[in-house]
């Protein structure tokens, strides 16, 4: 499965990362510094601020992510390449077929040859047999 994805997936992903590891760190600034209410103030903003970094990441991620994988989700697709695989199966049945029906003509006719022979020399058996009785 091939997948190639825009500038837009990978700002997304950019976003996503971004947004957890600053999400983190401010949690962790907030939690040390309780006491001091502009730090915590500020944490608190930048910390829900990263929220809508996260969901704009995820959006642009998720919806070409999705849309590269949809196709693979839709009867269309299969049925592409079930078509085109049993044309690829029946051409090759077919070009075996007359490889087969090629070596069963070639062996029919030397079996042919083979009992033509052998009635030519039966024959010749049956007529000194039948002459040597006559007499």
């Amino acid at each position: 499965m091939k997948l190639k994805f825009s500038a837009k997936f990978y700002w997304g992903a950019a976003f996503i990362i971004f947004s957890l590891i600053l999400g983190q760190v401010t949690k962790v600034i907030f939690l040390l510094a309780l006491n001091e209410g502009i730090i915590s103030w500020s944490m608190v903003i930048v910390y829900v601020l990263t929220w809508p970094m996260l969901v704009i990441g995820a959006w642009w991620m998720g919806k070409e992510y999705a849309d590269k994988l949809q196709k693979y989700f839709r009867y269309k697709y299969y049925h592409k390449y079930v078509v085109e695989g049993t044309k690829k199966a029946a051409g090759i049945a077919k070009a075996r077929t007359v490889v087969a029906r090629t070596r069963a003509k070639e062996k029919a006719a030397k079996m042919r040859v083979n009992v033509n022979h052998r009635k030519e020399q039966f024959k010749g058996k049956l007529k000194r047999r039948n002459n040597s009785k006559l007499k």
